[in-house]
């Protein structure tokens, strides 16, 4: 299932914010460092996909500078990948308990409303990376995290308000559950704060526990409020909260050297007004990635309900989890990709992105196999029709997988995330479009194929910024 996601995103330090960019992300993103001279690419990876909706992958890596030293990075990777061995099947078991336990007019509720919060989270979440790429100009990081959290503070009450005035205004989901999954807000952002912090300091342990607990506590919640208590989409929600305001807490107080003695900064200095300014400016590109791979929910939701919402999530989430194979292909050639000229780069790049196709087509036809018996028997016979979707979503995702390694060479070696924007965009703009006209007469099936359009086109595009790139660097050498 979808419940493991490689998010690199990173700024670079000492750039201007104006010219900065970032992204992959869920949220949780990379900074840069302290130290170092060389460009190294840093990845994190979200592990809580059971909770904020978003897909495993986004076509955006940003090259950072070297995060405090090369000793120990195969060790830290390790210890990445057990956290995600940890929170695939908790995730996994997130999603069958929403499915079972709230049926999919509820987990259809569930999904529009975390996903509602997890696009203001996505415009705040990179308020840590901006910390860490100011540090070289101000080295006070107590002032810069103090800072961060005002921003975080008094961005996200006012964020609240208004995912509890769309939700008033939405059929789909109501006030009372917009302003109930509303509160998870300025938690959410804090703690992904201080996992920005972290990774600019090079504290991946603590880094990859703030990552797993909201999903752990989140689980634990839903075991108790909705399966021992039977509770409702509500319960569900309150979990989520739950989870996000524990994590946000362990986050404080396992960093408090970072922020003790407490103060109340100054939101309206230039260095305040700097550090919004960057993070928004990473977080819209955050926002745009989340709007090219979701559009097509909103779109069924008018048109379908909550049921319908929560079947096609359901092979959402399903077959994006085959990207993870491409994802882990793009994380063993980043540092190779760095350290090897241009003409072996893109031959290692153009190599993996093919062989990361072909792993992909050889996990898909099983999934696709299966789907028809697995998701009735795992989830229920509510969701039957979630196997046609799967099936249609298929062509697009499996055309889509070698992204996060072509990315690799774009904006790590190249350092043009902006062609990874345009990626998004032009996936956003198919997907919608295609949803438009789609989902009115087919619904789910709809929402599928107007989704596979949008991988499809975001791939076609990626491969020929990436042969245009090679191309021309290939022409300069010789």
């Amino acid at each position: 299932m979808a419940e493991a996601r490689d998010r690199p995103a990173g700024a670079r330090p000492g750039s201007d914010p104006g010219r900065a960019a970032a992204s992959h992300g869920r949220n949780g993103a990379v900074g840069a460092p302290l130290t170092g001279t060389h460009p190294h690419a840093t990845t994190a990876v979200r592990a809580a996909p059971a909770t904020d909706i978003a897909p495993p992958v986004t076509p955006n890596l940003v090259r950072t500078q070297e995060v405090a030293s090369a000793r120990g990075a195969g060790a830290r990777a390790v210890e990445t990948l057990v956290f995600r061995g940890l929170s695939t099947p908790l995730a996994l078991a997130l999603v069958v308990l929403q499915s079972r336990f709230l049926h999919p007019d509820g987990r259809g509720a569930f999904v529009l409303a975390v996903l509602t919060v997890t696009i203001f989270s996505r415009l705040l979440g990179q308020l840590g990376v901006a910390v860490t790429s100011r540090q070289r100009q101000t080295p006070d990081l107590r002032g810069l995290v103090l800072r961060a959290f005002g921003i975080a503070v008094v961005a996200g009450i006012a964020g609240t308000a208004a995912i509890a005035l769309w939700g008033g205004l939405t059929a789909g989901l109501g006030f009372r559950l917009a302003a109930l999954a509303g509160l998870a807000l300025v938690p959410n952002v804090i703690w992904q704060t201080v996992s920005g912090v972290l990774l600019g300091l090079g504290r991946i342990r603590l880094w990859n526990v703030l990552q797993l607990l909201p999903t752990v506590v989140t689980l634990v919640g839903m075991l108790i409020l909705v399966v021992a208590l039977h509770g409702g989409v509500a319960a569900a929600l309150t979990a989520w909260v739950a989870g996000n305001a524990l994590t946000a807490l362990v986050a404080l107080a396992a960093t408090r050297s970072l922020w003790l003695p407490p103060d109340v900064p100054p939101l309206d200095d230039p260095l305040t007004l700097a550090i919004a300014r960057l993070a928004i400016l990473m977080g819209a590109v955050q926002v745009v990635n989340l709007f090219s791979y979701r559009a097509e929910l909103f779109i069924l939701n008018h048109y379908q309900g909550r049921s319908g919402v929560g079947v096609y999530s359901i092979a959402m989430q399903s077959v994006e989890s085959i990207w993870l194979v491409a994802g882990a292909l793009a994380t063993s050639i980043t540092a190779p990709a760095l350290a090897c000229d241009d003409r072996d780069a893109a031959r290692l790049v153009g190599r993996t992105a093919l062989k990361g196709l072909l792993l992909t087509i050889a996990v898909a036809v099983p999934v696709a196999a299966a789907a028809p018996f697995v998701i009735p028997l795992v989830f229920g016979d509510d969701y039957k029709k979630a196997a046609t979707s799967l099936a249609l979503l298929l062509p697009g995702v499996i055309l889509y997988a070698p992204v996060s390694i072509l990315v690799v060479y774009l904006s790590v070696r190249r350092g043009r995330p902006g062609l990874s924007l345009a990626v998004a965009v032009a996936g956003m703009v198919l997907t919608a479009a295609a949803a438009f006209v789609l989902v009115p007469r087919l619904g789910g099936s709809g929402a599928a194929v107007a989704s596979s359009i949008g991988y499809a086109g975001g791939a076609v595009l990626t491969w020929w910024f990436f042969a245009r790139l090679a191309r021309a660097r290939l022409a300069q050498l010789a």
